[in-house]
């Protein structure tokens, strides 16, 4: 009977964990949203063809650029993680989800979380520059039409999760399958 308490405890330790994490909030992008995002690439894909005199052949090209956004994207986490040193991966229930699939192994904070969506954005805005420069206008706003479009939830995370880092607090973010949570690592 004595060794049945002993065994139990051991368990017990061994399943318990320092931090106590507890879900704050819950963000995933869901098909109103994704709705949206359509109406506003149509839109702007329009203006372009309107005032841009873009080719519904361009238009079409465009969606191809989607592609090189998912690797511009996969690029920009990679290098983070790598400067970071932090473990990357990948998994493919996420492919649509605003972040594609590429997340960390480990919760992040709120400012490592922060840097990498920033990071993201500021460099497909860049490529998206920087092809208007060498392609045209038309392509270059083609492929920034899609960026910015696409970031749109990105960018709500990181504005919504601002108001935890001022609480400062041991918050925490941790990809998600189709999303992100915030939780907090104190009782």
């Amino acid at each position: 009977m004595r060794s049945e308490k002993i065994h139990k405890g051991k368990l017990e330790k061994q399943n318990t964990t320092i931090y106590n994490h507890t879900l704050h909030y819950r963000y995933r992008w869901k098909l109103p949203m994704i709705v949206i995002q359509v109406f506003i690439i149509f839109a702007l894909l329009f203006l372009a063809e309107q005032y841009l005199q873009v080719t519904n052949q361009n238009i079409i090209q465009s969606f191809g650029y989607l592609v090189l956004l998912w690797l511009l994207q996969g690029f920009s986490f990679f290098l983070y993680c790598f400067i970071s040193s932090l473990s990357m991966r990948w998994h493919i229930d996420a492919f649509l989800s605003p972040w594609g699939g590429w997340r960390t192994k480990l919760p992040l904070s709120i400012s490592d979380y922060q840097q990498i969506e920033w990071m993201f954005f500021f460099f497909g805005n860049a490529v998206g520059l920087l092809v208007m420069a060498w392609w045209g206008l038309q392509h270059g706003f083609l492929i920034l039409v899609l960026h910015i479009t696409l970031s749109i939830p990105r960018l709500f995370t990181v504005l919504r999760v601002q108001k935890w880092k001022k609480e400062r607090k041991g918050f925490v973010v941790k990809h998600e399958k189709q999303g992100i949570g915030l939780y907090s690592t104190f009782g």
